[in-house]
């Protein structure tokens, strides 16, 4: 009897088995099916390759070699983004929720050595310009309908993409725009439906971070960005050892130049952008944050003034502000610890002279175009003038007044007269001597025209006019000093008072505007009203 009933049940417990083995045979195929079906179904523009798929439902394990995924550009029809693997593979798959309700749902994606190569701004040749004009609209939107037709829904929640080869194309393949050896992303919560399908990025996220060892990447024909280390997560962007330099050097870039361009070369030991938040709203693009630390900026700026005017119209930050194509706001930007040099080459043969800004730290409020008035934003600056004389500086100005009006002041404190010779010397022929103890400035202005107070104290202020050889021209130096008064003592505190008013060159940048009113001040102040 015992012996009957234990062969019973081995033969039981063996169909059981064979009916196991069959339905995992068939709930794989089934599976596999349908998934080979999905990739399939995936809009026009996105194409999906392997050489083999396989599934473990009991596992939940999915495996696909070889895999390639390329997304074509609604211009050319050519490839436009590539990402290419040897294989991954993704586990606890939740193939029930697939079967039942079409929800893909993964655990996790977890793809590592990926070759990843995007050409941004791909370009029709001139000859077929006009036809693609008359077709790319027609075919964006129907790749634009493909998309949000694709009425599956994904769920993922952990996306890990590690040590990455990323290249980034300008218009063509062999025209390099940013590269990066070893790029880490991590997303949370990804969920993708025919709602998110509808938007300008067609999924959502809950968290991610992004990770960079090194980042660097073309922004126009002459200059570059590099970057040590880039991290960015939803509470903090932080970027180290940050470059913005021009490829070439002076003596170069100024051969190139049909037209006066700056020369850069920007270092920034690190800057922390708090609180990032962008997206798209009403098909603008947005970008909040509350607050941006930059670090140690060491600015160099230099301008070869031999080279053509740039005769264009220069906007006041105001007018640039309020013409972005984006909606920034930014209620405080900090800049601590930096440094600025500009230079200035006006002759040929003669060092360019510099003007120089030491322990540069500037707290900036309301950086933004959506603000409503009367918020105003507002730029106050500590730093010290030629890295001697205090000076402290603030301005505003409200980005709705479409007159561009601005107030800006400032308060230099003793400064000896010759460290400005860096400057005149080169660029003035003129090498002076002497001390200012206090100059003030206020300065109401707007797009074309401004008004200015100034306040100076000084003594024992003495010019010499320069030869072509920076010799001292007695005979020119003489008259010049008859017209200078030597000091502002003869005043009852110690000042003299100036107002008077500028009219703005619009082809030159604000700074220069600035520059104008500080000069007919100083010329009103040494030379006196009847002589300007």
């Amino acid at each position: 009897m015992f012996q009957k009933f234990k062969k019973i049940v081995i033969i039981l417990l063996s169909v059981v088995c064979v009916c196991c083995f069959v339905v995992l045979f068939f709930v794989n195929s089934i599976v596999e099916r349908k998934l080979k079906e999905t990739l399939k179904d995936l809009p026009e523009s996105v194409h999906f390759s392997y050489s083999g798929l396989h599934v473990n439902v009991f596992q939940g394990v999915l495996f696909v070699e070889n895999p390639e995924l390329e997304v074509l550009s609604d211009v050319t029809n050519e490839v436009n983004l590539k990402v290419k693997l040897e294989d991954f593979k993704l586990k606890n798959v939740s193939y029930w929720q697939y079967v039942v309700n079409g929800t893909i749902h993964l655990d996790q994606v977890l793809l590592q050595d990926a070759q990843v190569s995007y050409i941004k701004g791909r370009k029709k040749s001139n000859s077929n310009a006009m036809q693609t004009e008359r077709t790319s609209a027609s075919k964006s939107d129907q790749q634009s309908k493909s998309l949000k037709s694709f009425n599956k829904s994904i769920k993922i929640d952990t996306f890990n993409l590690s040590h990455a080869l990323l290249t980034v194309y300008e218009g063509v393949s062999d025209s390099i725009f940013l590269k990066s050896e070893s790029v880490n992303i991590t997303l949370n919560g990804i969920s993708f439906d025919s709602i998110s399908a509808k938007k300008n990025i067609p999924f959502t996220y809950s968290n991610y971070r992004v990770l960079t060892d090194s980042l660097k990447f073309n922004v126009g024909v002459y200059e570059t960005v590099s970057l040590q280390e880039l991290k960015l997560t939803k509470e903090e962007w932080q970027v180290s050892g940050f470059k913005f330099q021009t490829k070439y050097s002076k003596a170069k870039f100024s051969k190139m130049l049909k037209k006066e361009r700056d020369h850069f070369n920007v270092q920034i030991d690190s800057f922390y952008i708090k609180q990032p938040e962008f997206g798209s709203v009403n098909n603008r693009f947005y970008f909040k944050s509350d607050t941006i630390l930059v670090k140690q900026p060491d600015i160099k700026i230099y301008r070869n003034k031999l080279v053509a005017d740039d005769y264009t119209v220069k906007p006041l930050y105001s007018k640039m502000l309020r013409d972005l194509k984006i909606d920034l706001t930014l209620p405080i930007l900090i800049l601590s610890d930096g440094n600025i040099v500009y230079e200035e080459k006006v002759k040929t043969g003669v060092r360019a002279g510099s003007i120089v800004f030491k322990d540069f730290n500037a707290t900036i409020k309301n950086i933004s175009n959506t603000y409503k008035s009367p918020t105003k934003t507002e730029l106050d600056i500590q730093t010290n003038f030629f890295g001697t004389a205090p000076l402290h500086a603030n301005w505003t100005f409200d980005v709705n007044n479409k007159n561009d009006d601005f107030t800006f002041k400032t308060q230099i404190g003793t400064l000896p007269v010759s460290r400005l010779n860096r400057f005149t010397e080169h660029n003035l022929n003129i090498k002076l001597e002497g001390q200012f103890d206090k100059i003030y400035t206020r300065i109401d202005g707007n797009v074309s025209r401004s008004f200015f107070d100034f306040n100076v104290k000084y003594e024992d202020v003495k010019v010499h006019v320069l030869n072509k050889k920076k010799k001292r021209n007695r005979f020119l130096s003489s008259i010049a000093n008859i017209f200078i008064r030597s000091d502002s003592n003869k005043n009852t505190d110690g000042f003299i008072e100036k107002k008077g008013r500028v009219t703005r060159d619009k082809t030159k940048s604000v700074f220069n505007f600035f520059w104008l009113n500080m000069q007919e001040g100083l010329k009103l102040v040494f030379l006196g009203d009847g002589i300007i």
